[in-house]
This record gives C-alpha cells, structure tokens and sequence, in this order.
C-alpha cells in the first residue's frame, strides 16, 4: 500500500533531488515550503473541525437537545 514520504524522507530522495536540482531549488528551501504547506494544511483542518463543532453545538442548543462536551454521535 503506498504512503505518502515524510518531508525528510522527501528531502532525502534522489528523484526528488534531481528534480529540485533541475528547477534550482536547495533541499533547505523545499523543505520549508513542505512545512509551511503542512502547517497550513492542519490550520485549515482545525478551523474546519472548530466550525463543525460549532454548528453542531448550535444545531443541537436549537434544538433544546442537550449539549454533551463528549457526544458521542458528534461527526
């Protein structure tokens, strides 16, 4: 089953090296352009879920259900 490599795993590949050698990129540079991409990645994926948990909190308020912080049918 294929994974997706880790940024060092990434880094650290020949393929990629040579690619990054051919588009003049450093091996420092793509490694931080993979960090910020995953660190905006998991900001949207927590805003995401926030807001989710927010309409459902609103949802179910509204609804005069009651509100459980451990709610097990929640998403």
């Amino acid at each position: 089953m294929p994974t997706d490599l880790t940024i060092t795993e990434a880094i650290s590949d020949p393929l990629i090296g040579q690619l990054l050698k051919a588009d003049g990129m450093d091996k420092r540079s793509f490694a931080e352009l993979l960090n910020n991409a995953a660190q905006e990645h998991l900001e949207q994926k927590l805003a995401n879920l926030h807001e989710k948990r927010a309409e459902h909190f609103y949802l179910r308020a509204a609804a005069n259900e009651p509100v459980d912080a451990q709610c097990i049918n929640c998403m």
